[in-house]
């Protein structure tokens, strides 16, 4: 992905692994699905929670307005906070982009079946991939 998705990861899905070995088998399945690092982004660790940027800060003022929306209107603040704790615990969090592409979010899930959580991002609302995959 050229720009930065977050804070809200519009046509991704985004995957939670906990470990090294399934980052590894996602990133495999992902290649072999046809999705290259140019559609393709892994966060680790501390030094990726400026991305997820929980109250939107590092989004300047459209980022807080967002973020601020969110919590209002939507879950997405909580996948946000989720997100952090998860960063924090030192895991991995792989976003791909496919669009409204229907069968290319399918090879997504399918290659990221791995993921503790597995979530796709449309315009207006969140769909929880893990029985898909």
């Amino acid at each position: 992905m050229q720009s930065d998705s977050f804070p809200y990861p519009n046509g991704s899905i985004v995957g939670v692994f906990s470990d090294q070995g399934a980052l590894e088998e996602a990133r495999c399945g992902l290649e072999q699905a046809g999705f290259g690092a140019d559609r393709t982004e892994i966060l680790h660790g501390e030094e990726d929670m400026g991305r997820i940027d929980v109250e939107g800060d590092e989004h300047g003022k459209g980022g807080g307005l967002v973020r601020r929306l969110q919590a209002l209107f939507s879950d997405d603040a909580d996948h946000a906070r989720r997100y952090a704790d998860e960063l924090r615990a030192g895991h991995y969090l792989v976003g791909v982009a496919v669009g409204e592409d229907q069968a290319a979010k399918r090879r997504a899930a399918e290659a990221l079946r791995g993921a503790e959580a597995l979530d796709y991002y449309a315009g207006n609302y969140v769909e929880d991939l893990r029985a898909r995959a």
